[in-house]
Parts: C-alpha cells; structure tokens; sequence
C-alpha cells in the first residue's frame, strides 16, 4: 500500500531528502510563489502609470493629509531606513512627496503626499486593485478573512524569531 504524502503537520519532522516529501504541501512554496507572481503582475501594470514597486510601497504606506515618518514608511515596506530614505528623495524630486522635520522631534524626517502624489496613489491604487480583484474573483469574502488572519499569525510568529 502506498505510503500518504507528508501534510504541512508533518513537515517539522520531515527533510527534503525523505521520498515522501511533497514540496506543494509547504506553505511557504505557496506563499513565495504567490507573492512572485503578484508582483511581477503588479510590476507591469505599475510600469503603465510609470511607476515602480517602491514606489507603490510608499504611496500605499502614506495616506493624504496625514504625515508619517521615514521610521514608519521603512517599516512598512519591510526595507531598512536608509533606502526608504533613498527612495523618498527620488520621490521628493519628482513631486510625489515632500518632506519635513517633526515640529516635536526634528531628527524625524516627515513625509506627506502632494497632489501629484495624491494622484499617483489613486492610479497606483487601481492598479493594485485590478489584480486583486482578478485574483480573488473566485473566492468568498469569509475566505480572504481567514487568509487575512491567518497570514497575520505567519507573520507575528516571524517577528518572534531572532
């Protein structure tokens, strides 16, 4: 009788080298691959409104009228301080942004949309949307729900390692 494929459960316990090792029941083959695919898609629909993905980091982190700090915007992105720094000033001299010390704290560097910026997150905005709304077409809210939380127990979990 054959032996069942290894379920994600069993993965702790299981190496690649065991014959029963299925690569498709880890999810972070699911999750690398989704996360690949949706930003290569997401690259070219944002090449079309002449924009990048860093760029589409900062202006989905930023929200009009509000101010948010490099710290902030680098942390979101996922990126260190220093390029979210690089890539603010590229986008500070291409109109997006502009930027100002903290009135509380000035070695804070603040950032705010302008109205170009404020008009490349809309269009950013539908681009990103688009996708998803490809993407996710064919699967129910309650679903995406559970996607939500359980990614954001992935994610806390990660955080907790060194």
């Amino acid at each position: 009788m054959p032996q069942a494929k290894l379920t994600p459960n069993d993965m702790p316990h299981a190496t690649i080298e065991d014959e029963h090792f299925d690569l498709e029941a880890w999810p972070f083959y699911w999750l690398s691959k989704a996360h690949g695919q949706y930003f290569a898609k997401l690259e070219n629909a944002l090449r079309e409104v002449e924009l990048d993905i860093p760029r589409w980091r900062v202006l989905m982190l930023l929200e009009p009228e509000r101010a948010r700090s490099v710290s902030y915007l680098a942390s979101g992105a996922i990126i260190k301080v220093s390029t979210m720094t690089r890539i603010v000033q590229r986008m500070q001299e291409e109109g997006l942004v502009i930027t100002r010390p903290r009135e509380t704290d000035a070695r804070v560097t603040e950032v705010l949309l302008t109205g170009n910026g404020r008009r490349a997150r809309t269009l950013a905005w539908q681009k990103a949307n688009g996708i998803f709304t490809h993407t996710f077409k064919d699967i129910p809210l309650d679903t995406i729900t559970t996607l939500n939380d359980t990614l954001g127990v992935i994610v806390k979990n990660l955080e907790e390692l060194p």
